[in-house]
């Protein structure tokens, strides 16, 4: 994804190599998810007071680190990626919110009490690639570091400005940024998205589930590895998920996420179940 030193929002037009679901070593390797930030820029946490880090330990006895980013959808709801959370326990992780450094204690933390993915997650594919964390303890939501973000109700159009944040590495393979990071790229069509990855993978492979982004045929903006579960924006709106690609910020093969618009329903139902 997006090359960057701080952000690793590259396009996800490399594999999302943070938050990589359990069955990473089954999925062939240039579908692997590993975003981050690509070809970004350095962005204070009160611009986008709504992104979260997501902090997972491997072990009992391991520290809590950056593994995907989040949106606030309320003070106890954050959206991700399943991807980020699939074969995972709810114990295993942390939010912090209202922080600008991937490393940062400044801000508000919270552990998870519930992980909820979409039942129609395909882990092979990254189709409905959407889950929500339930916070044990409510955010200290104060409108300035801390805010939820309202989700998109249409799929935007060709060219829109989208806007994707994270902590993810600014080249393929390359090292995660600590300072949260930025990147603008316009929204490519999903026709134009799945021709382009039909030269690989065959047509059908991008679904009404997902949306694309990427500087078409220039490629060196995108998100990347650890970018993944974080938001792309349009209009303000949270719209897209980061989800996966092949490799970061090439020409040919945009980003790829969640639908928003099309999640839309699965998200308020769950919210709504599990107020």
């Amino acid at each position: 994804m997006a090359n960057i030193g701080g952000l690793v929002l590259f396009f996800l037009a490399s594999a999302l190599v943070a938050g990589k679901p359990i069955q990473d070593e089954d999925i062939e390797p240039s579908l692997r998810l590993d975003g981050r930030i690509v070809g970004g820029y350095a962005v204070d946490i009160t611009r986008h007071p709504h992104q979260v880090s997501m902090r997972r330990k491997s072990c009992d006895d391991c520290a809590f680190s950056h593994t995907c980013g989040g949106s606030i959808y309320n003070a106890k709801v954050i959206v991700t990626a399943a991807h980020c959370v699939n074969g995972r326990v709810a114990d295993n992780f942390i939010i912090v919110a209202g922080t600008s450094t991937r490393n940062g204690v400044d801000g508000a933390v919270s552990r998870v009490d519930k992980i909820i993915m979409h039942e129609n997650y395909n882990a092979s594919v990254y189709d409905n690639d959407v889950a929500l964390m339930i916070l044990s303890h409510p955010l200290p939501l104060n409108g300035f570091t801390m805010a939820p973000i309202e989700l998109a109700t249409e799929v935007p159009s060709k060219g829109s400005k989208s806007t994707i944040t994270g902590w993810g590495t600014t080249t393929a393979g390359g090292f995660a940024s600590n300072q949260l990071l930025a990147v603008d790229v316009p929204i490519v069509e999903n026709d134009r998205c799945d021709a382009a990855y039909a030269v690989t993978y065959g047509p059908g492979r991008i679904t009404d589930a997902m949306l694309c982004a990427g500087v078409d045929g220039i490629g060196g903006k995108d998100a990347c590895q650890g970018d993944s579960g974080g938001p792309l924006l349009v209009n303000g709106k949270l719209t897209g998920i980061v989800s996966w690609g092949r490799s970061c910020a090439l020409a040919d093969y945009p980003g790829v996420y969640a639908s928003v618009p099309y999640l839309r329903d699965w998200i308020l139902e769950n919210v709504a179940a599990n107020s």
